[in-house]
């Protein structure tokens, strides 16, 4: 393993007057000037959880500046035991603009041609694929097991709330989505359905190479990480 350092940092969100408190990753011998990896957790996580400290560290080592960040009522921001899901998850979304906001601002010195990648798994690869999608500062999207569409939650939530949050309100077939997104999908995952990637996959008109699916691997992708962690760099070296 290289010598991973790792710098605390505070992002602002200017409008509600609070701290996103994160985490860069980087090593020894990564260059001054390198791409930059956002990484954002699932539902509940934090920057702490054994997935997203692994695949920060994997970037890191593989030559990437990587933050990952609590989100709004998550980790270090959590500040109470009830998290209401309604209120906060527009809030959250919407966050990711002020996070690249940041990176583009205050990172200058270490980006490298303002590129910069944002990878997430699940409720992350629907902030991914809807606030991140609509962002053109974006290089690179990589959303693992995404849910095309919240109205199929096993509870009721409003329709309003839904069309805020839903990758299917805001993606569209674009000839620059097979040059700009991937996505990956286990076919045994037990909380977002599988065929939620075969419609992002119609949705956005991708080719079968942006979309990698595994028979088995759950959630987390148990047994495949190092191979899909080997596509994702060969799909981050062609942006």
């Amino acid at each position: 393993m290289l010598d991973l350092k790792i710098e605390n940092i505070e992002i602002p969100i200017i409008s509600d007057n609070i701290t996103l408190k994160g985490s860069i990753y980087y090593t020894s011998i990564t260059p001054l000037k390198a791409p930059w990896i956002i990484v954002l957790t699932g539902f509940l996580a934090h920057r702490g959880s054994k997935f997203v400290r692994a695949f920060s560290e994997k970037f890191a080592e593989a030559g990437y500046y990587v933050l990952s960040y609590d989100y709004r009522g998550h980790g270090e921001n959590k500040k109470t035991k009830r998290i209401d899901f309604i209120e906060i998850t527009p809030k959250i979304f919407s966050d990711i603009h002020e996070v690249i906001n940041w990176v583009l601002q205050t990172q200058s010195i270490r980006i490298l041609d303002d590129k910069i990648v944002l990878f997430g798994r699940s409720y992350g690869g629907a902030i991914i694929l809807t606030e991140g999608y609509k962002d053109q500062r974006v290089k690179g999207l990589i959303a693992l097991c995404a849910r095309y569409d919240y109205a199929t939650v096993p509870f009721e939530i409003p329709k309003d709330f839904i069309n805020k949050i839903s990758p299917k309100c805001f993606v569209k077939n674009a000839h620059l989505n097979n040059e700009r997104i991937l996505l990956a999908h286990c076919k045994d995952d037990n909380r977002i359905p599988f065929e939620n990637i075969l419609q992002i996959k119609h949705h956005l008109g991708l080719r079968d190479k942006n979309v990698l699916i595994y028979d088995k691997g759950g959630h987390s992708f148990e047994g495949h990480r190092d191979e899909l962690f080997k596509n994702i760099i060969q799909f981050l070296k062609k942006l």
